[in-house]
C-alpha cells in the first residue's frame, strides 16, 4: 500500500464530459494519486492550492479520494499539470518537515523527562536533606 502521507502523482486524466448535460466551461482533469492522502497532508496542500488558484484565476483544485481534479484549457494543459505536479510535490515535503519537527519535539520531550527521572531519583538517594545549619 502506498504511503498516505507522501504522494505521487501516477497519471492525469482528462474527463469526457461531451454527453453531459450541464457541464463547466473548462474541461476537467484528474490527476490519479499515489493514495487517498491522510486528512493532515490534505491541510497542507489546501495552503498551497489557495495560493496557487489566486495566483492562477480559473484553477480550482479538489482532492476526492486518491484523485486530485483541476480545469484547464487543452492550450494550458501541460503548464497546469506541471504547476499542480508542483503543489503536491510541495505538500510533501512541507508535510515532511512539519511531522519531522513534531517528531523532534516528542524526542525532546521524552529525553527531558529521562532527565528528570534521573534527576529525581538523585534527589530521593539523598533525601530527607541535612538541616542547615543557621
Amino acid at each position: 500500500m502506498a504511503s498516505r502521507d507522501w504522494i505521487e502523482i501516477e497519471s492525469f486524466e482528462a474527463v469526457d464530459d461531451s454527453g453531459q448535460f450541464e457541464r463547466p466551461d473548462i474541461p476537467r482533469v484528474e490527476a490519479i494519486l499515489s493514495g487517498a492522502p491522510e486528512r493532515d497532508w490534505q491541510q497542507f496542500f489546501i495552503v498551497r492550492a489557495q495560493a496557487l488558484e489566486q495566483a492562477h484565476p480559473g484553477l480550482r483544485m479538489e482532492i476526492l479520494a486518491d484523485r486530485l481534479g483541476f480545469h484547464t484549457r487543452a492550450a494550458h494543459a501541460e503548464e497546469t499539470c506541471r504547476l499542480v505536479y508542483e503543489a503536491v510535490m510541495g505538500t510533501n515535503h512541507d508535510f515532511a518537515a512539519q511531522k519531522a519537527a513534531e517528531e523532534k519535539r516528542v524526542h525532546d520531550r521524552n529525553e527531558e523527562v529521562r532527565q528528570l527521572v534521573d534527576r529525581i531519583k538523585e534527589v530521593n538517594s539523598n533525601w530527607p536533606p541535612e538541616p542547615s545549619a543557621n
